[in-house]
């Protein structure tokens, strides 16, 4: 018997052993290769920290779909090449990705760099997609070539703009690298602040020999400053590493001119630069204050799939995510996108890189779009993306929403005295577009205590600190609660905003802050009571300005944290939710969304057009989950009183189990289940787990009751077939169906 056991057992193992082996090399065998090129050595401090970012962003989509089971059935690899910022290296580079399994290429960083790769590229034809290479020619020399950040052409002519028509400066001075990217965006910012009629008061080059030519800008700056003379707004087309220190000696000389840089500029590593320095020590952001730059993707005006993108990213590399990292993110997805709307044969390589090539010029609309980590992106006929537009400006260390942004016009038949407002500067032409000067209001929210949580209402009480900060005359702060209680929702009472508790005029800044009181309403989803998460928030928009005129983002600097990790730290320690002690909080985040009204109100404009009326709306959400171990104590012993009572049942002597005493016991539980149902609200008409975890009680109690009916028959009393046979077959019974049911219970919820 021994002998059999262990054949059996080896026979079952040597079994699992080779499913197992074949399932991970099928696995292997069917991986979809994505290659990624990246600065990662012997190049710059700054150019290396980039190109980490590259690799964690795509690695982190790669991740996140292969957890999700992969794409068309098979998983991706993510292939890392280091081509050290260099276009020699890059070029050797890329024939190895095309000679790769590699169906397409994530990268290079550089414009420089990826116009040289560009060309091995579309000579062996394989799909390329960066995510920070800006200058205009390797994408319209390039078919195979696509980028998920704008051109230096299109940024140019946005920051000439927005200078001469937002920051209303006559005069620039420009400071730009001998680069392929220095060289197009500089160019592209003088010609059209000429056009617009503005001057170009000094240039620049960052040569060679970057500390004589950083002298010379600071000696010549020192002379201006000195003689009064003003060089306007210093316009930087060079990577951050090279204007760096050029912008360590204007600041501590205190020269405050106004600086504007390309997006370049637009990492917080700029300001991390210096964080160690004894300025910095004095004033946080002594170096960087107040300097703008354009970028792709700011996070406080990002909805919530931003937000979570943000933690998700924090949490894995411990450090915010910047422009550089999402915008890689957002070109893996780009890849994803386009193998899932295309029909691979995975047997032809160099077909499946014409197909998935083709499939990625299809994303060349609205329509077709897809969703990145913070915006929806499409490409215009060179490949380059087609989104939005953001000026930020730095504010202690941190990279920030600037107070006026620009926002593309879809359907001028909107708009209300087009050449009124052309005239006042509420819209821009920039290009061939319109433009609407929209306000940013930096927007905090302070929890001071959340209770009284209602579940047959959905309502909770929420009592907490908000403010507005913001530039202009602009009523910011008359606000409509959108999910405040629903009962005065409905008898038509508002929650509205009492005097405030403090304001503040500062340079023309406003800052008032309110204390708020009151319930909320979230619709709670019972489906998985008492094993459910729930939804707290508050959420408020304008009453009456649309998002084009005003848009509320998350004040990052003013709420010092808003990643969940230490958010929910912080709250622990404010005991904010001492009061609900049956929950425990899972996550918590802020951040502002669109809510769309499809009605026209009857406005005339809106007729003839597919626009809906869009206001931007402010978030605050906490999940939270029920405390099972709490809830089992006081709720869930009962029943398991009952379940022991009932299997004690099959150890009395037989002719003492009677139908009445069952069927008490099965009443008994019907009513204790009524009773806990009860605290739901009526409207809930479906099941919840807690009636699972009642139907097996009932099946265990249908049990006995059908054993005592049986052991009352005919042929049983008639002694033909034994009682106590009956009796053990119920006590071996009833755990096995316990714990089988209560395995597949916990599986299913836990």
């Amino acid at each position: 018997m021994l002998k059999k056991a262990i054949v059996l057992v080896s026979i079952v193992l040597l079994a699992c052993a080779t499913v197992v082996a074949i399932d991970t090399f099928q696995g292997y065998q069917e991986r979809i290769t994505i290659a990624i090129a990246a600065p990662l050595s012997n190049a710059s401090e700054s150019a290396q920290r980039s190109g980490r970012a590259m690799v964690d962003g795509a690695e982190l989509y790669i991740n996140q779909v292969n957890k999700a089971g992969g794409v068309k059935g098979k998983k991706l690899k993510l292939e890392v090449y280091d081509d050290q910022g260099n276009q020699d290296v890059a070029r050797q580079v890329a024939k190895k990705i095309a000679q790769s399994n590699a169906i397409a290429v994530i990268g290079h960083y550089s414009s420089g760099v990826s116009t040289a790769a560009g060309e091995v590229y579309q000579h062996h034809k394989i799909p390329a997609v960066t995510g920070s290479a800006t200058a205009d020619g390797f994408t319209q020399s390039n078919s195979w070539y696509f980028r998920t950040i704008f051109s230096n052409s299109a940024q140019g002519t946005f920051i000439a703009n927005y200078i001469q028509k937002i920051l209303g400066s006559s005069n620039i001075s420009l400071v730009y690298s001998p680069s392929t990217y220095g060289l197009t965006l500089g160019k592209t910012v003088e010609e059209t602040f000429q056009e617009l009629g503005g001057e170009v008061a000094s240039k620049w080059v960052l040569g060679d020999d970057i500390d004589q030519a950083i002298e010379t800008i600071y000696q010549d700056l020192l002379a201006l400053k000195n003689s009064g003379r003003d060089p306007g707004v210093i316009v930087m087309t060079a990577n951050r590493n090279q204007v760096a220190r050029l912008i360590a000696k204007m600041k501590s000389s205190k020269m405050d001119f106004p600086i504007f840089g390309g997006d370049s500029l637009a990492e917080i590593s700029l300001a991390q630069r210096f964080e160690d320095s004894p300025e910095e020590r004095d004033e946080v952001g002594f170096f960087t204050n107040g300097i703008y730059a354009i970028a792709p993707i700011i996070f406080d005006i990002s909805d919530d799939s931003g937000q979570q993108f943000r933690n998700e990213f924090e949490k894995k590399y411990k450090q915010a995510p910047g422009w550089v990292a999402t915008c890689y993110y957002d070109a893996a997805i780009a890849i994803v996108e386009a193998i899932k709307r295309s029909d691979l044969t995975w047997d032809d390589l160099p077909k499946n890189r014409l197909m998935l090539k083709e499939s990625l010029a299809t994303i060349n609309s609205q329509e077709t779009a897809f969703k990145g980590a913070t915006r929806n992106i499409y490409f215009d006929y060179y490949g380059n993306a087609v989104a939005p537009f953001f000026v930020g400006i730095f504010d202690r260390r941190k990279f920030i929403s600037a107070f006026s942004q620009l926002q593309i016009i879809p359907d001028l038949r909107a708009v209300v005295n087009l050449q009124e407002q052309l005239d006042s500067g509420e819209i821009v032409k920039v290009g061939n577009n319109y433009m609407v000067k929209t306000h940013i209001v930096y927007t905090g929210m302070d929890i001071n205590e959340i209770s009284h949580i209602d579940e047959k209402t959905s309502s909770y009480l929420v009592d907490f600190y908000i403010w507005f900060r913001y530039q202009g005359d602009i009523p910011a702060d008359q606000i409509e609660f959108t999910n405040y209680g629903i009962e005065r929702l409905d008898s038509g009472e508002k929650l509205t905003l009492k005097e405030p508790i403090d304001t503040e005029l500062n340079d023309g800044i406003n800052y008032k802050v309110y204390r708020v009181k009151g319930d909320f309403h979230e619709k709670f989803d019972f489906h998985d009571y008492p094993f459910d998460h729930q939804t707290l928030s508050a959420r408020f928009r304008h009453l009456n300005l649309t998002r084009d005129k005003l848009i509320y983002v998350v004040d990052f600097v003013g709420m010092r944290d808003t990643t969940t990790e230490k958010v929910l730290k912080n709250w622990k320690r404010a005991k904010v939710f001492d009061k609900i002690t049956d929950w425990s909080v899972e996550n918590a985040n802020f951040f502002q969304d669109t809510v769309i009204n499809d009605s026209t109100l009857g406005n005339r404009r809106f007729i003839d057009t597919d626009l809906d009326i869009e206001y931007s709306r402010f978030n605050v959400v906490i999940k939270i989950k029920r405390d099972l171990v709490s809830f089992s104590i006081k709720n869930l012993l009962p029943l398991l009183f009952f379940v022991v009572v009932g299997y004690l049942f099959m150890f009395l002597p037989f002719d003492h189990i009677s139908v009445e005493a069952v069927s008490g016991l099965l009443l008994a539980i019907v009513f204790y289940h009524l009773s806990l149902i009860e605290a739901l609200p009526e409207g809930v008409g479906y099941v919840v787990a807690l009636d699972y975890a009642f139907f097996i009680v009932y099946v265990l109690n249908g049990l006995q009751l059908l054993m005592v009916v049986i052991g009352n028959s005919e042929r049983f009393q008639s002694g033909k077939i034994k009682i106590s046979k009956l009796m053990e077959f119920g006590r071996v019974a009833f755990p096995v169906i316990l714990v089988v049911y209560t395995s597949l219970l916990c599986w299913r919820y836990l």
